[in-house]
Parts: structure tokens; C-alpha cells; sequence
């Protein structure tokens, strides 16, 4: 018997929040401070430092710490538990202090514990807006949902990196380039910390695969990992002032992430500079030298590892000091303070008046992420005025899957609309849109044309299958065989197989996932009321044999309860050998010479555009200085629409092997029919340099650089050669 995708999801939701039920029984429920409590108690600290906020966070952080005792310094080490009061996770209260709980929420596409919060369109589907300004509209929108709450700590963004199409994250996650990921996540952080909610940069790292991920050992060089799945956290503290971090649940070159101190303090602290919250992912850690040494923050979503025996005793044995305890305290309580935590009050509820701007911002994304991958004979737009009988086939046109499952995944709320109901409201009066629950021959025959929806199950703690399920493709040959004006859309969060099928279809649209709102924009563009401007920020490849984790991958991910986080289960540590090093995604399709199904940043539209030769500000690029590059982009059809202008670099003499060409620029411009613009980019010394393991340090060859601008990573339009001289 084969499940619907719905009821799918719903059942591996259950069985996660069944273990974690497990585990909170173990846990005792702290109760909350009471504003009366709050201020009884700060009574007896009037014109103490922690209570100034004339005074910084830094020297309120460092007061605070001084007058906690030890006892509850050591139960700062962990949450309060899992799933009490409806929460997630939340901080310690500090009742004699007068300090409340500091609740956290998932996830990155919302509010889950909102009641009636939008659910936000899947996060890679942003990442095909290539739009910066959006993501910070999306972050700002989460945060606003978060605080009518009362949730001031956001468990996200997911900023992983794409590296197989089977993980069952990817639909969190943004994509498959390091540059396009750091440059959608400062954004969103931003507009997130901006309203008011401290963001969580996660998982700290090289999680890109879920499937059995409490056993797997990532096993990655020094160079690929400063690369390629580094700088989006580096991006997020540097850029955007991110507040919290959180480390993941693998085993990174042989060490637990979250107890690993080369990663999380030569690295995040000393390196990257962090001084904020460093938390665990829940129920992640095992030894507790190794984590209390490591430099992690906060045990969560409880001190378990962490227990208070085992603190006293390496306070005891001099395997920390009293001051090193301080200094997880502080960076705890430290960006809470920052973010007015001590002062706002934490649940808003009237931030349910800005509902309508959110929802706003949900259609916006949607019809923004929104990818046509092929539109023979020019299928679409369809006209209102000569189609007048169109066919849905799929259970995903009306009982549509909104997200994937897991901690991100939540109800769409009763708002929510189905694809069925988008096309219809697009339709009109005058055109018959309807849905075909069984092959039906003549009916399918008899339409003007017949949509055809594809998806499957994705979910956290298991990884999918990369060829569609045998009913799905054995619909689609029948339709196709029946209709030649078939539509496929396609609502996933990262690839799948479709060189099979891909040539018996007239159009094709890979639609991610919508969220509650994001449907809208599918059917405005069915009917050319929207004008696709989405570009793929991930490869399709055409087969798995062409990948790079061919072989360099665990067996593809079925459902066991061993997959799931809160079981003590114990297996075999797995490693996953990232071969390919900094070959990942298009950089490996290029140094192969392999032609995918569908190149990295493509996308088409529904009218033309032309991208000129890129003109430099100068034939030279010397230290300190910054290259200006200038790119004329043209709409030479006769609609409206919106181009994404890339930019690459190539290092055309290096000493070293590096990808063929990598993306450092792009700019998202919309144009009238017949109107031109120049768009402006800039390259530094920075994006033209390598990782070098020898002097741990980024290093840029003298030599000559090209850069080369167009509307895909396989579509180059126009380059220009330029010298870097050190």
C-alpha cells in the first residue's frame, strides 16, 4: 500500500516527536517568571549593571555572570527540556535574577509554534530567486511571526550546503554554491535581527546528507571545507552579526561537530571571530570533556552530557576553570542582552496586524522562485482566450504538499492554498480547470492541455530516492502518450531523474515546495500573469553515475527508527568520503566535461534577454583594490520580465587545481519590453583567491583572470581578461 505524500509526512512527524516524548520524560518542567516575579525580584538588584541598558551588552553580560552561583551557572549549560509549554527548546529562567526563559522556535521557513503562522515557501526555492532583497523580506516576515509568539530565539537559517539531491534537508537548505548560500543568508539574518530575533546559523557542519547522519563521519579536506562549506557561516558572523550557532549532528574528520575544539574554537571563536551562543542540535553529544572543553555554549535541548556531577567534576579535576565556565555563561546571555531580551516584552501579539504583509512577501517568494526549465512551442503562457479545457493529474494538485517534514515542517493553517485552487482562481470563469483522479484516455485526450504534478516525500533524518516512484512514471507516460500539451511540474526540494522522461513533455517547471501562500504564483504563470524569473541554484544531473558522490554516498535512505534524533540506538560509524574536494555541484560537471540535464543557474523566460560583454574599470587588479565590472542586460521580447545577470571568475594560470570557473556576482534586474540597463558588480582580491593548507590562510596568485558574465553557469555570454599583480 502506497501513502499519500501528506499523510507520509504527518506519520514520520509522529514517530520524531514520539521520541522526543521519550526523552522529556527524563526531563523536568521548569516553569516560567511571571512579569510580577520579573520585577519582585529585580527589586533587590536595582542599579545593578545587568539592569542598565545605558551600559553594553558585553559589561551587563559579564555583571550578570558574577552574581549567578555556581549551581545556577552549571544549570545555564543546558535547556530546560523538550516540548514543555509548547517549546522547543528555551534557556534557563534565572528566577532569583529576575531573568526569564528565552524561548526558541522552529525553523528557518517560520514560526512553527505560532499559532496560525505562515508557512513560508521552502528555502531553496528563495535561493532560485537569486533576489537578497526578498530574503531579507523573508527573514523580517519569520521574526514578525516569532514574536507574536513570544519566540525570540529562531532556530535558523539552515545554510548546509547541496551536495546530493537525496538529502531530505535540501529543502532548507539554499542551494549548491557557497557564494549564492553566504549571499541570501546575511540578508535574511539581517531582517531577522533587525525585527527583533536572535537567527541560529546551523548545522556547523558539513551535514549535507541526513540519512543515518547520527553515524556519519564526514570526511573532508582542509582546503574544501574553507571553500565550499565554510563561508556561509564565515558570511553570517562577519556580515550579518549572527547571535547564535548551531553545531551539527555528524562526525566532521572524525570527531563529533559539537565536540570537536579545533572546529568549534580555532575555528568559529578564534578564527571567524565569534563571541555569540554556540548550542548543540538536540541530543547530539556524548563525552563531556570533549564538549564542555570544545567551547560549545549550551547543551540542548537539556544537560545531559552536561550534568551537573559531571561539571562539578571537571571544575574538581582542572579540566575547566571557573573562569572558562564564565565564558560559556556570558556568550549565552550576551545576545540576548544585545537583542533588548531583558527589557522588550518577549510575546507581541500584535504583530498579527502585519499577517497580510507577510503573506505578501510568501506570494512574493513563490512566484520569484518559480524555475521553467522547458517550454517547447512556446506552450506557455497558456491563452485564456484559446484554452478552454485543462486537466490536473497528480495527488499534489490538491492535496499539494506544502513542505517537507521535520523540524521545519508545519501545518499551512486553513489559509492555505492547493495548486488546484491557484489554477483555478487564475483560470477564470470561461476556462474548465479539472482534476483527474484516475487515468482517464479520452479525457485526457480531449483536454487543451493537461498539468501534470510530481513530488515526493522529503523529510529530516532520512534521505529520498533520486528516480520518481514507479506509479508517477508510469502516469506519465500514459498522459503523454494521450496529450502532447503536457505541463510537468515538479515540487521538490532538490533534484531528480528526468532524462527519461524530460523529452515527452512540452513544458516543465520545478516548483520546490510552496509554503501556505506560494502556490498563487503557479497558477498566474501558467496564464502569463507572472513572468518566470527563478534560475536554478542546484545542478540536475542527468544520471547518478555522472555525480560526484557516485559511490561516495551511504545507501539510499529508507525509513528506520534508527534515523531518528532521541533514540539510543547505537551503529557503526559510517564515513562519507567527499572525494570530489572543491569539485562540487557545476565545478565538478565542468572539470569532467559532463553536459547535465539542466547547468546550474538556468532558467528561462517568456520573453528574451541579451547580456553584453562585461566591461572592466581596468585591464589590472592590484592588492586592496576593487575591480568594477559593468554588464548591459536587454529585453528584446515584448513582455516584462526579470533577468539574473551571473558573474564567474576563472583563474586562467593557477598553480593549483581549481574549478573551471566560480560564481562571485549576480544581480536579479527587471526590465519593460525594448528597455536595457547596466548593471554594476565588483570583484576583489578575495574572490579571486584559494585556501591554502600550507599557511592556513587564503592565498591569490599573480596572473591572469577572466571574468565571464551570462544566464547560467553553461550559458557564458560575454568574458574579459584582467591581471591581478600582488
Amino acid at each position: 500500500m502506497r501513502l499519500k505524500n501528506k499523510t507520509y509526512i504527518m506519520l514520520l512527524s509522529a514517530l520524531m516527536l514520539s521520541c522526543a516524548a521519550s526523552a522529556k520524560r527524563a526531563e523536568k518542567t521548569v516553569p516560567d517568571l511571571t512579569p510580577a516575579e520579573i520585577t519582585a525580584a529585580r527589586e533587590s538588584f536595582k542599579g545593578a549593571v545587568y539592569l542598565d541598558p545605558s551600559k553594553t551588552a558585553g559589561e551587563r553580560a559579564r555583571d550578570l555572570v558574577e552574581r549567578m552561583t555556581l549551581d545556577e551557572k552549571i544549570a545555564y549549560l543546558g535547556g530546560t527540556g523538550f516540548v514543555t509549554d509548547k517549546v522547543i527548546g528555551q534557556t534557563q529562567p534565572l528566577a532569583r535574577l529576575g531573568i526569564p526563559k528565552f524561548k526558541m522556535t522552529d525553523a528557518t521557513l517560520g514560526s512553527k509554534l505560532t499559532k496560525d503562522a505562515i508557512l513560508f515557501p521552502a528555502f531553496i526555492g528563495l535561493a532560485a530567486s537569486f533576489n537578497s532583497e526578498l530574503s531579507y523580506a523573508y527573514g523580517k516576515a519569520v521574526a514578525e511571526q516569532c514574536k507574536a509568539g513570544g519566540y525570540r530565539i529562531l532556530l535558523g537559517p539552515g545554510v548546509n550546503l547541496y551536495r546530493v539531491p537525496n538529502c531530505g534537508r535540501n529543502f532548507e537548505y539554499l542551494g549548491e554554491d557557497p557564494f549564492l548560500t553566504s549571499e541570501l543568508t546575511v540578508p535574511y539574518i539581517k531582517g531577522c535581527q533587525d525585527a527583533g530575533v536572535l537567527a541560529t546559523v546551523k548545522h556547523l557542519s558539513a551535514n549535507n546528507s541526513d540519512y543515518m547522519r547520527k553515524s556519519s563521519n564526514s570526511v573532508i579536506d582542509e582546503r574544501t571545507l574553507h571553500e565550499i562549506y565554510f563561508p556561509p557561516f564565515v558570511a553570517a558572523i562577519e556580515k550579518a552579526d549572527v547571535k547564535a550557532v548551531m553545531t551539527a549532528y555528524n562526525l566532521l574528520n572524525g570527531e563529533w561537530a559539537a565536540e570537536s575544539r579545533w572546529l568549534v574554537t580555532d575555528m568559529l571563536r578564534n578564527s571567524w571571530g565569534f563571541d555569540g551562543m554556540v548550542m548543540t542540535d538536540w541530543w547530539s553529544v556524548y563525552n563531556t570533556e570533549k564538549l564542555i572543553t570544545s567551547g560549545v555554549d549550551i547543551e540542548m535541548p537539556a544537560a545531559k552530557v552536561l550534568a551537573a556531577d559531571q561539571v562539578r567534576a571537571m571544575l574538581s579535576n582542572g579540566v575547566i576553570t571557573k573562569a572558562y565556565l564564565d565564558e560559556r555563561i556570558q556568550c549565552s546571555l550576551r545576545p540576548c542582552i544585545e537583542m533588548e531580551l531583558l527589557e522588550v516584552e518577549h510575546r507581541q501579539p500584535e504583530m498579527r496586524q502585519k499577517w497580510p504583509e507577510h503573506q505578501q512577501v510568501a506570494e512574493t517568494i513563490g512566484r520569484e522562485s518559480l524555475v521553467l526549465l522547458k517550454n517547447e512551442n512556446n506552450l506557455l503562457p497558456l491563452d485564456r482566450s484559446k484554452v478552454k479545457n485543462i486537466v490536473l493529474y497528480g495527488g499534489n494538485a490538491v492535496e499539494t504538499v506544502a513542505t517537507g517534514g521535520g523540524a521545519a515542517g508545519f501545518d499551512p493553517g486553513k489559509n492555505f492554498v492547493t495548486y488546484e485552487q491557484a489554477i483555478k482562481k487564475a483560470a477564470g470563469e470561461n476556462v474548465t480547470v479539472s482534476y483527474l483522479p484516475k487515468l482517464n484516455r479520452k479525457k485526457l485526450q480531449g483536454a487543451d492541455a493537461v498539468v501534470v504534478f510530481l513530488t515526493m516525500v522529503e523529510h529530516e533524518a532520512m534521505d529520498r530516492n533520486f528516480v520518481l516512484d514507479e506509479d508517477s512514471r508510469y502516469a506519465l507516460a500514459r498522459i503523454t502518450e494521450a496529450n502532447r500539451n503536457v505541463i510537468a511540474v515538479v515540487s521538490l526540494g532538490g533534484g531528480v531523474e528526468m532524462a527519461s522522461w524530460v523529452d515527452d513533455v512540452e513544458s516543465l517547471i520545478y516548483a520546490w515546495y510552496p509554503g501556505t501562500y506560494g502556490a498563487t504564483g503557479l497558477g498566474e504563470m501558467l496564464f502569463g500573469d507572472v513572468n518566470p524569473s527563478g534560475k536554478l541554484p542546484i545542478t540536475i544531473e542527468k544520471r547518478v553515475e555522472d555525480t560526484h558522490y557516485h559511490g561516495n554516498y551511504l545507501a539510499e535512505g529508507t525509513v528506520l527508527p534508527r534515523m531518528f534524533p532521541g533514540f539510543g540506538w547505537k551503529a557503526p560509524i559510517h564515513d562519507v568520503n567527499y572525494a570530489e574536494g572543491i569539485f562540487t555541484g557545476y565545478r565538478w560537471y565542468d572539470s569532467k566535461a559532463i553536459e547535465p540535464l539542466f547547468p546550474f543557474g538556468f532558467g528561462l523566460s517568456y520573453t528574451r534577454f541579451e547580456i553584453a560583454e562585461p566591461k572592466l574599470s581596468s585591464s589590472t587588479l592590484k592588492s586592496g583594490e576593487t575591480l568594477t565590472v559593468q554588464v548591459e542586460v536587454s529585453n528584446c521580447g515584448d513582455q516584462e520580465g526579470a533577468e539574473v545577470v551571473q558573474l564567474y571568475v576563472s583563474d586562467l594560470e593557477a598553480g593549483v587545481p581549481r574549478p573551471e570557473k566560480e560564481l562571485k556576482g549576480f544581480r536579479k534586474v527587471s526590465l519593460k519590453p525594448g528597455e536595457s540597463r547596466v548593471v554594476t558588480l565588483k570583484v576583489n582580491e578575495r574572490d579571486l583567491a584559494f585556501w591554502d593548507p600550507e599557511s592556513k590562510g587564503w592565498k591569490t596568485e599573480p596572473g591572469r583572470f577572466e571574468i565571464r558574465v551570462g544566464s547560467s553557469s553553461r550559458h557564458i555570454t560575454g568574458t574579459a581578461a584582467f591581471e591581478y599583480i600582488r
